[in-house]
């Protein structure tokens, strides 16, 4: 149970799912990948009924147990991926979230929900925003950045170059050339990818120690970069693919 277990104890994560979950819930509300279930908990308490879906096996006995004392939740065993929402949704709470949707099913899941919404249906998260900066480091594989470990140098400011959107059908695939200015010479053989978490128009969340942390990515070559240099960089990956489909070159 212990990563579930750090996913509740991450309070800053935790707190401010809950503050969107109590502010926006009502009717008719769906948790896809409710894991432990402690955002279900949230949604019961505005929600007529809540239903909390959860393909993994081996938390199911855990996750009955925290929502025994939540009658108007129905918890489900089966994949979110494929599962038909009905009745249709009010409220889809989906945080299957990591760094550029790129290593867990959010994309997925989220396609699949959107054929069963209607048209005032409310999507938790909301939408994410996906940032790049350009690096020096000392990796050989991409790596997540978490108690700012590895060493790295900044070598740009954080540039956006796309917001996902949750409340349409998401084309999983990106392919990107991105243009960003340098702002401190040094060797360039490395980027960085910070997602910022859009709960909902006022409630927005950067990355926290178990929510999206940074992610970084070799290049394909390195170069020796000057202060206003112009590089492009294309980024490739599949959202839900894994992080073996990243490409990222400079071009």
């Amino acid at each position: 149970m212990t990563y579930y277990d750090d996913l509740v104890n991450d309070k800053k994560r935790v707190n401010i799912f809950k503050d969107a979950i109590m502010n926006e819930s009502y009717g008719i509300v769906y948790d896809l990948g409710t894991g432990s279930g402690i955002l279900a908990t949230f949604a019961s308490q505005k929600a007529d009924k809540v239903y909390a879906i959860e393909v993994n096996p081996l938390i199911l006995k855990h996750t009955k147990k925290n929502l025994k004392n939540y009658p108007n939740v129905k918890l489900i065993n089966t994949d979110a991926t494929c599962y038909k929402l009905d009745p249709k949704p009010d409220v889809v709470i989906c945080e299957m979230l990591d760094t550029a949707l790129i290593d867990e099913e959010q994309v997925p899941v989220i396609n699949n929900a959107i054929k069963y919404k209607k048209p005032t249906t409310i999507f938790i998260p909301k939408a994410v925003e996906n940032m790049i900066e350009l690096i020096t480091t000392n990796i050989n594989h991409i790596t997540y950045y978490e108690d700012n470990h590895p060493e790295i140098k900044i070598l740009s400011d954080k540039k956006t170059y796309n917001t996902i959107e949750f409340n349409n059908t998401i084309n999983p695939c990106i392919n990107k050339n991105i243009i960003i200015k340098v702002k401190n010479d040094g060797l360039l053989n490395a980027i960085k990818l910070t997602t910022n978490t859009i709960l909902n128009d006022t409630l927005s969340i950067g990355p926290t120690p178990m929510l999206n942390p940074p992610l970084l990515i070799p290049l394909n070559q390195q170069k020796n970069v000057k202060k206003n240099e112009k590089i492009e960089i294309q980024l490739k990956y599949k959202m839900g693919g894994g992080l073996n489909t990243i490409q990222a070159n400079i071009l």
